[in-house]
């Protein structure tokens, strides 16, 4: 086998980008490792994603620079990845390298022996030294040295590793007996962690935790806590009015560079703003606060919109940047900018709106230009102006459509139109409660397009639903999430339009979930099916509890066999979903807010239980 650039022949975004690159690259299978052994080379692995900023820099700095391109070629067999199409390569990688380092992210770059098993890596790594790291040129021929000379090493650090995932994948699947305490220690780690003042959780970067947000929505709903109130209505609150929220075209930005929701990276994920769109419309449901209803209603416009295929699904994702060197002008302003696009009263109006300035509104991560966030409400203009309130309304109405049709004559950063499965059953469940609540039926004809197609063409003749595709194929088969989330679509579906069809696709994935992922001695779901081929870390075995940043593919199936059970009272459905439960029961409420699809998941069951006895 001749060592070549190969990536040209895939349908990955990110592996095309780097086609013409003057390294190696291969694509991940099991030929690759053979090539490796018959080589006597380490591999060099590279996972990122289209929409990954320091991907693309690495790309640009190191991987099509012929210096570094030569070692490659000449040591290593270099092996490119993409995270979202093969997302349980990435996990065990990320998890490995994470053990190494305590860091992990994209890039990710791994050493790996020919067998699979990682040895060394990082993220990051620039072409030469900088500030006492170590850049490729220094790193490459050190790696490919010690793996020449010092085998026995490399061999012990890659058992090691191996041996830490297995044991680290055992302590997580604990079993227990399932207690509404654990419902209420997730709560509590939440509440914790909950930022009062600018909303969210944690500090910075901050990320939406959207999972955690629904299930202090809905226990807010159900219990009527004030605490839980105020730390959902915080934070719906903030980011509804932050630049992480996109204030011109709707939708949710990946999430905060800072604490207070002002700068984003600017890439718009489908899983976010379908999760997001979730909150928001929970929250309304309970508030009717007129601001989510907003929110809600742009969000599953764009998703409905633009997202949306002509064949029906969703699309993955829309870039931050429209260029290497780019850092989210396409959806930034200078003062200038505005101004030449509004009329006076318009520009009077929108600079106290948006908080724009003649120098940027936030210096420290955007230099030059101003992220659009709601400084100002129409009413505390109004008292500013002497205005009417409903007139200054109007004024910042007819602003945003201009800036929003000046933006819109940019060059648009690339969508990544790859179908993928799981994210678009996020999709249709979202768009689902969004035409019941927001009483739009044109979001319940979107969800069912998109599941009509995921039924046609996504599954196999027993009804399994694969993971990825260009829209004219498949490009990876089916993992847990595809058929848990899809599956829970079907069913929300089904509980609007009453066609069997959705139930009898739910139950042919039941049957699919049970005989190819579901550990029949320990309980719960493998990541990928049981007797899935892969050597090294692929061999690793993971059954994944905790939302990283999709809900946990195990609580989705507890909560996509009990739903199973409500709408056919088959008792085996509900006893699958108390042995996925059980199955974590002894330590999930110890992963704090990261389990708190868990918790929602705990708490119906605990619901059906008691309506059972």
């Amino acid at each position: 086998m001749k060592l070549e650039n190969r990536l040209s022949k895939s349908e990955s975004p990110y592996l095309q980008e780097a086609a013409h690159q003057p390294v190696h690259w291969q694509m991940f299978s099991d030929e690759v490792f053979r090539l490796a052994k018959e080589l006597d080379r380490p591999i060099l692995l590279d996972i990122g994603a289209v929409w990954c900023h320091w991907c693309h820099v690495m790309d640009n700095e190191s991987y099509s620079d012929q210096e570094v391109a030569n070692i490659i070629n000449r040591m290593f067999v270099p092996v490119k990845v993409d995270r979202d199409q093969m997302p349980d390569v990435d996990a065990r990688y990320q998890s490995a390298i994470g053990a190494l380092t305590g860091a992990g992210g994209w890039p990710l770059t791994g050493f790996l022996m020919s067998d699979g098993r990682a040895f060394y890596g990082g993220t990051y790594f620039p072409k030469n030294d900088v500030q006492g790291r170590p850049g490729l040129l220094t790193l490459l021929p050190q790696i490919a040295d010690i793996y020449a000379k010092r085998r026995d090493e490399v061999h012990k650090s890659a058992e090691e590793i191996s041996e830490y995932l297995k044991e680290f994948e055992s302590r997580t699947a604990r079993p227990g007996e399932l207690e509404e305490k654990a419902v209420q220690n997730i709560i509590k780690f939440a509440l914790e962690k909950a930022d009062n003042e600018f909303g969210g959780f944690g500090t910075a970067p901050k990320f939406f935790n959207a999972t955690v947000l629904q299930l202090l929505v809905e226990e807010a709903g159900r219990t009527g806590n004030p605490d839980l109130r105020r730390v959902v209505d915080t934070s719906l609150d903030r980011i509804a009015e932050g630049g992480v929220y996109d204030q011109l075209g709707g939708g949710f930005h990946r999430y905060s560079v800072d604490r207070y929701l002002h700068v984003p990276h600017f890439e718009k994920m489908l899983y976010d703003n379908s999760l997001m769109l979730m909150v928001y419309l929970k929250a309304f449901e309970s508030t009717k606060k007129e601001l989510y209803a907003k929110i809600a209603g742009q969000t599953a416009a764009w998703i409905a919109g633009p997202m949306r295929s002509p064949d029906g699904p969703f699309y993955a994702h829309v870039d931050a940047d429209v260029g290497a060197d780019d850092d989210g002008s396409y959806w930034t302003w200078t003062e200038d900018e505005v101004r030449a696009c509004l009329n006076r009263e318009e520009f009077d109006l929108a600079v106290r709106h948006f908080d724009i300035r003649p120098e940027p509104n936030d210096t420290r991560e955007l230099p030059d230009r101003n992220v659009l966030r709601v400084a100002l409400g129409a009413e505390a203009i109004a008292k500013e102006t002497s205005k009417d309130e409903e007139e200054v309304r109007k004024i910042l109405a007819s602003a945003e459509l201009k800036l929003s049709e000046v933006r819109s004559q940019r060059k648009s950063p690339f969508t990544d139109r790859t179908i993928l499965a799981d994210r678009n059953g996020l999709a249709i469940s979202a768009l689902v409660e969004a035409s019941l609540v927001l009483k739009e039926r044109a979001y319940l004809d979107a969800a069912e397009a998109a599941a009509e197609f995921i039924m046609h063409r996504m599954a196999d003749e027993r009804g399994k639903i694969a993971h990825a595709s260009s829209g004219s194929k498949v490009l990876y088969g089916g993992l847990l999430d595809d058929q848990v989330y899809f599956g829970i679509a079907l069913l929300d579906l089904f509980d609007v339009t009453r066609n069997d069809i959705h139930l009898d696709a739910a139950e042919k994935i039941a049957q699919v979930l049970r005989e190819e992922f579901e550990d029949r001695e320990g309980g719960g779901f493998f990541d990928r099916p049981v007797r899935s081929e892969g050597g090294g870390l692929m061999a690793t075995k993971k059954k994944p509890i905790d939302d990283s940043p999709t809900p946990s593919g195990n609580s989705g199936a507890a909560i996509f066999f009990d739903r199973l059970f409500a709408a056919t009272e088959n008792r085996q459905y509900f006893e699958t979903a108390k042995r996925t439960l059980k199955a974590f029961a002894g330590g999930a409420d110890t992963f704090g807010i990261y389990v708190a699809n868990y918790g929602r998941a705990l708490r119906l069951h605990l619901g059906l239980r008691k309506i059972l006895k």
